[in-house]
């Protein structure tokens, strides 16, 4: 702010200097929290099913859906909080009506001066007048007249500008927050359904058939016995067919417990089709 004549400090300076700080670090922590939206789908996409899913999966197009959604809302929010950041510029030359509306109805502002226009003629005129006097040689004392008058309305109109840019950034603020409110809502909803989508709960093993247990033989393939040798024997896989306890039945195999034989121990084994074929005994 330009050179106070009266010597004594403004006593708002201090205060608007503080709010307008407060507004802009509250637009940093938004552009923070948003910007963390893209890291959490980053990181979700590394730990999620997407890569497992086939092109016609519904959860993968809810996922992409659900991501952009998220994404989205974030790229928005940032949108609204850099808009916010960077409003504030004000010239003199270039205030609207709003801005003239606001320092004339804040009357003490202008210190006298009737409208925002009174001050800027004053104030050019006092520039015009400094020149010429500076120009023509002037008595000193013209000078230092000339000096002080133009220290007191440079003063001023920076007082006036300085609050007309909070108030610019104030209104910005306050139009965003609906935005920054309704974007969080959607990106919270993004990053739910992505989560959800993208993680389907895992599908346990599906039993085909759990029959009570129940006595059966089994015929090994040549396959099986070579792959059986060590476990039940070579005189045991060398049987045309070996009696055994079937417990249950599933996609894997049949899950079989040799019975003890002359040439057979106890075992117990999952029969697959490449190993051999379960018979029932007959009755």
């Amino acid at each position: 702010m330009a050179e106070n004549t009266n010597g004594k400090p403004d006593k708002y300076a201090e205060r608007l200097t503080q709010a307008v700080e407060q507004l802009r670090s509250n637009v940093k922590w938004t552009l923070a929290a948003f910007g963390a939206i893209g890291t959490t789908l980053l990181a979700g996409s590394q730990l999620s099913n997407l890569g497992k899913f086939d092109i016609n999966e519904p959860r993968l197009w809810v996922a992409l859906a659900c991501a952009m959604a998220a994404l989205g809302a974030a790229a928005f929010a940032v949108r609204a909080a850099l808009k916010v950041a960077y409003t504030g510029d004000t010239e003199l030359s270039r205030l609207d009506q709003t801005d003239i509306a606001y320092a004339e109805r804040e009357s003490a502002l202008l210190e006298g001066f009737g409208t925002v226009e009174a001050l800027r003629a004053a104030y050019y005129a006092c520039i015009a007048t400094r020149h010429q006097n500076l120009v023509a040689g002037a008595k000193l004392a013209v000078l230092q007249s000339d000096k002080a008058t133009f220290l007191y309305l440079d003063g001023l109109v920076d007082s006036v500008l300085s609050y007309i840019r909070y108030n610019r950034i104030r209104q910005e603020a306050e139009k965003s927050t609906k935005a920054l409110t309704a974007a969080s809502i959607v990106a919270a909803i993004g990053l739910v359904g992505f989560a959800w989508a993208a993680n389907p709960a895992k599908e346990n093993p599906t039993v085909v058939l759990r029959a009570p247990v129940s006595e059966a033989r089994v015929t090994l393939t040549e396959a099986g016995k070579r792959t059986l040798a060590p476990v039940l024997g070579a005189a045991c896989v060398a049987m045309d067919r070996i009696d055994v306890i079937v417990l249950n039945v599933t996609i894997a195999g049949s899950e079989v417990v040799t019975l003890k034989a002359k040439d057979c121990p106890v075992a117990r084994i999952t029969l697959t089709d490449s190993l051999g074929k379960l018979l029932s005994t007959p009755p």
